[in-house]
């Protein structure tokens, strides 16, 4: 099993996830031309409804009628039947934990949710790592998926103790099953929670957000993730209160350094804590904006460097803020262009390279 105290990435670059196309291949060749040692599956939402950031991770609920549609998915908490469909859920749920492989298959991706996610995973097969350091896998997070979905009152599901509950269960086993199916080819696996609605938690708009539920849900995923031997991560493209993630058993913590610097800057000594227990920094440095074409590698790696600077000013130690960093995009790539996305691929490569 892969030692996630000791790992050290070195800026190793790779993507959140998201990309505009609707090729699968098309959308892998342009991961292993600019991440290549870091190599991630594409989350394609062109491809329709079960591909989407929400849609992708339902496969279990629709099955057991728990959630109505892929499309605009509602809990079925009015259904005559209801307390029969959360049954049949939580048994799926507690056969899968128990060890029964068929069941846990049930809470992966369907057929055509999962199509770009199989043309990875048959490439690997077929192919090899080619020269991979590490494999990376993503999933929605709980707080983002419990605000979009709502329950047969139109009220976001995540304020439902039962629907969170049921919501955070299907996410915890589905990171599991994804973090098994990729560690079989021999390298670690980062497995991202995107979750930028925990930008929300402190704010006026979600002052019902409770920080020790925010963190109980984030561990329970990050458990099933660490149960595979996998480094559970976590991605919000926004400013937050990150002492929400550093206090957790999250490992990489995913920001978006272009945006919002100033929310890390703030915390800095809290982070140093976080990097001294081995955590990671994962900066998402180059703008998925059209700010990326007046951006060149140079203008990103001299912002990265008076970023990293001023952390250091504020006692974050130099050596382990070089020594446990990522360079990502700040957000997926999904709704852009082609042009600006591989733009952006492309200079998060060249970026990387000046660093190895």
């Amino acid at each position: 099993m892969f030692d996630t105290q000791g790992w050290k990435p070195h800026f190793l670059a790779t993507g959140v996830g998201s990309l505009p196309y609707d090729n699968p291949m098309t959308a892998l060749e342009q991961v292993w031309k600019a991440v290549p040692k870091a190599p991630h599956w594409a989350q394609l939402p062109r491809l329709g409804a079960e591909s989407s950031f929400v849609g992708q991770y339902l496969k279990v609920l629709v099955d057991t009628g728990c959630i109505e549609g892929f499309e605009h998915p509602r809990f079925q908490g009015d259904a005559p039947d209801w307390a029969d469909r959360m049954a049949s859920f939580y048994e799926r749920y507690l056969q899968a934990e128990s060890g029964n492989q068929e069941a846990l298959e049930g809470f992966g991706f369907t057929a055509e949710g999962g199509f770009a996610f199989n043309e990875f995973f048959k490439e690997l097969k077929h192919k090899g790592p080619q020269g991979a350091q590490i494999l990376k896998g993503q999933l929605s997070g709980p707080v983002t998926l419990g605000m979009q979905i709502t329950d047969q009152n139109r009220r976001a599901a995540y304020y439902d103790e039962f629907q969170r509950d049921i919501l955070v269960k299907s996410l915890r086993l589905h990171a599991l099953w994804q973090t098994r199916i990729l560690a079989q080819f021999g390298l670690p696996v980062l497995m991202s929670i995107d979750d930028p609605s925990l930008y929300g938690y402190g704010s006026s708009t979600y002052l019902t957000l409770d920080r020790g539920t925010l963190i109980g849900d984030i561990n329970e995923i990050a458990e099933g993730i660490l149960n595979e031997g996998g480094i559970p991560g976590v991605h919000v493209c926004a400013g937050m209160d990150w002492t929400l993630l550093f206090d957790s058993k999250i490992k990489v913590i995913n920001f978006d350094a272009y945006e919002y610097m100033t929310s890390m800057v703030v915390l800095a000594e809290q982070l140093e804590v976080f990097l001294q227990r081995g955590g990671i920094l994962s900066w998402g440095i180059v703008p998925t904006s059209t700010k990326a074409w007046q951006e060149s590698v140079e203008s990103l790696k001299a912002r990265l460097e008076t970023h990293i600077k001023e952390l250091v000013k504020r006692g974050v130690s130099e050596e382990s803020l070089r020594s446990q960093s990522m360079l990502t995009p700040s957000c997926g790539t999904g709704t852009l262009s082609i042009d600006l996305s591989e733009r952006i691929y492309g200079l998060l490569q060249e970026l990387s390279s000046t660093y190895t």
